[in-house]
């Protein structure tokens, strides 16, 4: 019966790990290929549900010899608009609207907290975790390609760690 009950707790132990290597490993490991490029991790952070506004966070690599464009950003469920964040010397923080972000040939471009984002505003309905968003990314040359953004609720805390993707 001793053994019966430490298999179970084994076994009971491996499938939580496994769940949770799953769960951690898709949301990371959320990736788009577009042609010769590739989206990383499109997300939008939600810190709670009353929110007006919203970003949208992700990485650009191209891996062509050629550099493109991202000159538009559509989408149903708000108002869609390329910024950057800048801190002034004061400690301001300010956005500017972007008409168009350069994406270099063999590069890639961090769409991330306090610099270049997808800023969303007024939401036709508070966003929810788990309700992906889909977004349409105009090109220049590759031209509109509608991705989802994970729509993913965090703190501060986990929202530095996602300066890396």
């Amino acid at each position: 019966m001793f053994n019966v009950i430490i298999m179970f707790r084994f076994l009971l132990i491996s499938i939580s790990a496994f769940v949770f290597l799953i769960l951690h490993s898709t949301s990371n490991a959320h990736e788009i290929e577009l042609g010769n490029l590739t989206i990383k991790h499109p997300m939008i952070p939600i810190f709670g549900s009353k929110m007006k506004t919203a970003a949208g966070y992700f990485t650009i690599v191209n891996k062509t010899n050629e550099a493109d464009e991202l000159i538009m950003v559509k989408t149903n469920f708000a108002n869609a608009m390329i910024h950057k964040s800048k801190i002034d010397n004061n400690g301001l923080a300010t956005m500017e609207h972007v008409e168009k972000v350069l994406i270099p040939s063999n590069s890639s471009v961090a769409f991330e907290q306090e610099s270049l984002h997808i800023m969303f505003t007024a939401l036709k309905e508070p966003l929810e975790e788990y309700m992906d968003q889909k977004v349409t990314l105009v090109f220049k040359k590759l031209g509109s390609k509608e991705i989802e953004f994970q729509v993913e609720k965090v703190s501060s805390k986990t929202m530095n760690s996602h300066k890396d993707h």
